[in-house]
């Protein structure tokens, strides 16, 4: 990996980093936003869904006009618009105000993510891209470290107001080291000018082999955002840990996850991506059923579980997405990754509704049936083997596959 392509990544890890900062800055200003708006954990629920939402729908439309533009401007476009939105969520002075900062701001998130991927697809040959994923990645998973505990530190030393306006203003920061590091990116625009756009994109859901790319992230949603809303709740109240805790678990798990991706990235070039992939969904497998069935146990033994599940649950993001990009062709990439980017958020919003309606909570704010939802993590994390297994590059995919 030479000076130019590393730079160029390393930007686009902090372009994720404040991306999903700004998505997970939400989930401890709970309380915070039903006092000062007097609004219920329902109205709650809805800010942070309608981000996911207006995400999801803008990315279905981008995937008509993606690939017809230079990238650099594309994502230069968004950036800007998604740092815009976050400051006005930091200036909202009514729930109504920052509801609708919040729509604004998730119709460019998900224009970001698929643009992000389509950049790396485009720069980095199949051979390294799993690399270059787990540097990408590591945004995400340093994002997840951070979101919840400096959130929560910030909001509760100042205001709710305060951690939107540092987060923009790290990305004021990020957008001049985009406007440095990353080229201009226009050999895709021919090629995707000549063919219809709405013409292009039955072409991406005619493709078989598409369809189980898409599958295969719908299923990676399942498997994980399933369980992961509950785990506050059920380490504080089933297993008996002070809410002060969890911060631990997200700050333990994140680490773990940031550290384990660039040797997830070396092996998946090394061994293949499927190869890494169907490995590491199977090792979730424990976790996953050891984290839903916790009974009363120290943090210690609390923290082995979540980390396994950070690193081998969290980790599948790089072959997984190697895989992914790799099923389009550059003219094709923006607007398949779109739609991609679309099934990633409903696909987690519904995994999140599908947890919900299987878990009771009772009387003494304990949860029973937690292990169901652990049981369809199980299930989904398996089923996407097979799945990922009939996932081929463009290389090797068979014509109209």
């Amino acid at each position: 990996m030479n000076k130019k392509e590393r730079f160029l990544l390393i930007t686009l890890a902090f372009v994720q980093f404040t991306h999903v900062m700004d998505f997970m800055i939400m989930m401890p200003l709970s309380t915070q936003f039903q006092e000062a708006f007097k609004i219920s954990p329902a109205k709650f629920g809805a800010l942070v869904a309608s981000y996911n939402i207006s995400a999801g729908i803008v990315s279905l439309l981008g995937a008509l006009f993606i690939d017809r533009f230079d990238r650099r401007r594309v994502m230069l476009l968004a950036y800007a618009c998604l740092v815009t939105g976050t400051i006005a969520c930091g200036l909202a002075q009514s729930y109504g105000m920052l509801l609708a900062a919040r729509i604004f701001t998730g119709m460019f998130g998900g224009v970001l993510s698929a643009v992000l991927l389509s950049i790396v697809g485009d720069s980095i040959p199949f051979e390294r891209r799993a690399s270059a994923m787990a540097i990408v990645m590591s945004g995400f998973a340093a994002a997840a470290v951070l979101g919840v505990p400096v959130g929560s530190i910030v909001a509760n030393a100042f205001s709710w107001h305060v951690p939107f306006f540092a987060i923009a203003g790290v990305g004021i920061l990020v957008f001049a080291g985009m406007v440095k590091f990353i080229p201009p990116m226009r050999n895709h625009i021919e090629a995707a000018k000549a063919t219809n756009p709405v013409r292009s994109l039955i072409n991406i859901f005619n493709s078989a082999n598409r369809m189980r790319a898409l599958l295969l992230m719908a299923l990676l949603m399942l498997g994980h955002f399933s369980i992961i809303p509950f785990i506050p709740t059920y380490v504080e109240y089933n297993v008996g840990l002070p809410r002060s805790y969890v911060a631990w678990i997200y700050l333990s798990g994140g680490i773990c996850s940031v550290v384990a991706m660039r040797i997830v990235g070396r092996f998946a070039d090394r061994l293949g991506p499927f190869r890494v992939f169907a490995l590491l969904s199977v090792l979730t497998v424990i976790p996953l059923v050891f984290i839903t069935h916790l009974p009363p146990t120290t943090l210690a033994v609390v923290l082995a579980a979540t980390c396994l599940f950070f690193i081998f649950g969290g980790t599948r993001t790089v072959p997984s997405s190697t895989l992914i990009t790799a099923t389009a062709e550059p003219h094709q990439r923006g607007g398949f990754l779109s739609i991609n980017a679309a099934v990633q958020q409903l696909a987690s919003g519904l995994a999140a509704f599908i947890g919900g309606l299987l878990v009771v909570e009772l009387p003494n704010k304990q949860i029973e049936h937690y292990d169901w939802v652990g049981y369809v993590a199980v299930a989904a994390s398996l089923l996407a083997i097979p799945v990922a297994y009939f996932v081929k590059p463009i290389s090797q995919a068979k014509p109209n596959a």
